[in-house]
């Protein structure tokens, strides 16, 4: 059966309470309890958990089963989360709540009271895999089940209202309050009813212009002013019948005065009362009533009995039951555990403890446990499991030839894989009564290794496949590992299709340079990285080193670097060098984003860039060095002003700029200039006389443009 929300109606208030435990401990509850007086406490459980985000919570539930949930409901609700000092509480209603109810906890408890109604309950119920239990419905004759009261009528009305509902409703209160006994547990047997007569009298005393109504019960009780006493309103309603009538099994009537002598009793005590002769007493009318004294009841509660005594005026109540006898707890488990297992108990413990009968024992290939209400003899929890040892048992005796791949317990059901010569059995066994099922067959190993390796050779680079291991997964899957030339493969096998499902593939180091070498025949492995998910293998040839990234499966080949080789680059480096200075030499060669040449020369010193594929040189940074510099301004001095003797005072480098100042000194002059070290030309040059008036100011001037 399903989970709807009509079965989650149907369900008693007890049973309701178990699946809602059970399902706190599938939400991750660790402690939880059920609340022993729920009408002294107003909740019906109590758990705890951890919550890794709000830490540790506190919540309370409470069960409203009688009708919608009211606004008020949800106001008392809100007042036991702040008297229990609860995080939250979750008010259950399977009938459903007000509109108003509603309203109420979005505007005052948003967040802390979670409404739950019958569609909720089978939604979580069904989320956490909680069995729906088989409610069979009555029959017509159930539902309509005979009362053993009958109609009685009385020659009089009554004086007070009288029913056995009311009746029934006080002896449940008390009952429920003292004993785990739920209204519904408890029916009539026998209800006899004992009623009193009394009288009610109209009288008048002129002489004190006074009249009203008596009602006289026996000459110790009397209400001579019954208008304006407590049973004014019961006194006129029973002048309005004549008669009444009363369900009961049976009825006994006492009278305790007869018509005649009320009459004189109240004469007498209104004539005291009033200081007038009893002659001055008038008796207008006389009319009988019935007063319902004493209720006994004797009760099926259950499979007990017990009895009650009911004062139907004053609502007192007086309950007795006693416990059922243990044999009759001892013959209930035999006769459930013989037709469940077919077995007889080996052992019975027997312990009671909070109204609560608890029995475990073994038989041949079970344990069981049950709970029972000691008073009303309900089986509140029957579990019978299979041990372990039967399990076992039963498994080889169905398959002798098999074995047990993996075998998973549950509370009610195992599941088992078992292997066969034609394939891998899935079974369940109920652990309850012992039946077993298979369930499903998955193919054997070999018989998927067939469509297993052709899928995986068809489509990666391996060859020769075998299977190494098997394993069933969820009880649907087969997994092999296969191993073979080139590598191995994890395939996972649809037991019901038997086709691929799903794959792992990796292939060996060796077969990726394999590989690697089938697309890139004229180069030589140097070396074979491996990671989680790829090979990194680096080749050369003459003239480049490449870095090849090899995917484990095999499936992509993919080139991530390409360098041209140092030697080469040095060689291309070298000959430009020389086509530059024929003095100069390669200081240093290096890679970066592209190599980097730098070299030195007797007049010119720089730098090349060179592409780090093809060698192309894509950027010259060549200066001339300071040497050189100097003796070409010597030159060109001599050339241009017949100097013959020189001497360089001062030469300045800025390295970041590209040039150099330089002063030189010949016979009469002072020669400065600002020379491009990248091209060797002078950007500008002065000179200034040694000597005269003006000398020493040209020299400064020329001193600070040239510094």
């Amino acid at each position: 059966m399903k989970w709807t929300p009509e079965l989650a109606r149907k369900l008693p208030r007890e049973t309701l309470i178990d699946y809602i435990i059970e399902a706190l401990g599938r939400m991750g509850f660790k402690n939880y309890e059920r609340v022993s007086d729920q009408n002294r406490w107003g909740i019906d459980i109590v758990a705890i958990r951890d919550d890794p985000i709000a830490g540790m919570e506190k919540l309370v539930i409470k069960i409203h089963t009688d009708s919608l949930a009211s606004s008020k409901d949800i106001s008392v609700f809100g007042d036991l989360l702040d008297k229990y000092k609860a995080d939250r509480g979750i008010l259950i209603a399977p009938i459903g709540f007000t509109k108003d109810a509603r309203t109420t906890v979005a505007r005052e408890y948003r967040g802390r009271i979670v409404m739950w109604d019958a569609e909720k309950l089978a939604q979580t119920f069904l989320n956490y895999g909680i069995e729906a239990p088989e409610i069979e419905e009555k029959t017509d004759e159930e539902k309509e089940e005979k009362s053993p009261l009958n109609e009685f009528e009385l020659d009089a009305p009554l004086l007070h209202d009288f029913s056995p509902e009311e009746v029934m409703r006080l002896i449940s209160k008390k009952a429920s309050g003292r004993y785990p006994i739920k209204p519904d547990e408890m029916k009539i047997k026998s209800m006899k009813v004992s009623l009193t007569g009394a009288y009610i009298l109209s009288w008048s005393v002129e002489e004190k212009n006074e009249r009203d109504r008596a009602v006289v019960f026996s000459k110790e009780e009397i209400v001579p002013k019954a208008s304006s006493s407590e049973l004014s309103t019961q006194v006129k309603k029973a002048l309005l019948n004549d008669s009444a009538v009363i369900k009961a099994t049976e009825r006994e009537v006492i009278n305790k005065i007869s018509p005649s002598e009320a009459v004189v009793i109240l004469k007498e005590r209104l004539a005291r009362e009033l200081g007038v002769p009893e002659g001055q007493v008038r008796i207008q009318d006389r009319k009988k009533v019935y007063i319902p004294e004493t209720v006994e009841v004797e009760l099926q509660v259950g499979k007990n009995e017990g009895k009650a005594r009911v004062n139907p005026i004053t609502g007192d109540v007086e309950f007795e039951i006693e416990p059922l006898p243990e044999e009759f707890f001892r013959e209930k488990v035999q006769e459930i555990v013989k037709k469940r297992i077919g077995e007889e108990p080996e052992t019975i413990e027997f312990s009671e403890k909070d109204g609560k009968v608890k029995i475990t024992g073994k038989t041949k290939r079970f344990t069981f446990t049950f709970k029972f209400n000691a008073y009303t003899g309900k089986i509140l929890l029957a579990e019978t499991t299979m041990t372990d040892e039967a399990l076992k048992e039963l498994l080889q005796g169905t398959y002798p030839d098999g074995e047990v791949l993996s075998l998973e317990k549950g509370k009610k059901v195992a599941v088992a894989d078992v292997r066969l010569e034609d394939g891998v059995a899935v079974v369940e066994v109920n652990l309850e009564n012992g039946e077993l099922k298979e369930v499903r067959r998955l193919p054997s190993p070999e018989e998927a290794l067939e469509n297993a390796k052709r899928v995986i050779e068809e489509n990666f680079p391996l060859k020769g496949l075998k299977v190494t291991e098997s394993r069933v997964i969820e009880h649907k899957f087969l997994e092999l590992d296969l191993e073979g030339e080139g590598g191995k493969a994890v395939v996972k096998i649809d037991g019901a299709t038997r086709d691929v499902l799903d794959y792992a593939v990796e292939i060996t180091p060796e077969k990726a340079v394999e590989l690697v070498k089938e697309k890139y025949p004229d180069f030589n492995v140097r070396d074979v990285k491996e990671n989680e998910a790829s090979y990194n293998i680096t080749a050369e040839n003459d003239r480049h080193a490449v870095k090849i990234k090899v995917t484990k499966d095999g499936k992509m080949i993919e080139e991530t670097e390409r360098v041209l080789r140092e030697d080469v680059a040095r060689e291309i480096a070298v000959k430009r060098i020389k086509e530059i200075d024929e003095t100069a030499e390669l200081r240093s060669l290096k890679l970066e984003d592209d190599w980097v040449a730098e070299f030195q020369g007797g007049t010119k010193v720089g730098k090349l860039v060179l592409d780090r594929v093809t060698g192309e040189v894509k950027e010259e940074d060549v200066l001339f060095t300071e040497v050189a510099l100097e003796n070409s301004f010597h030159e060109h001095i001599r050339k241009v002003y017949g100097e013959t003797e020189l001497r360089t005072e001062k030469l300045t480098h800025y390295k970041d700029q590209n040039y150099i100042h330089i002063k030189v000194a010949g016979k009469d002059y002072f020669y400065y200039a600002r020379i491009d070290t990248r091209t060797g030309k002078i950007i500008s040059q002065d000179r200034a006389p040694m000597r005269g008036l003006t000398a020493k100011l040209k020299q400064l001037q020329l001193e600070n443009k040239y510094k």
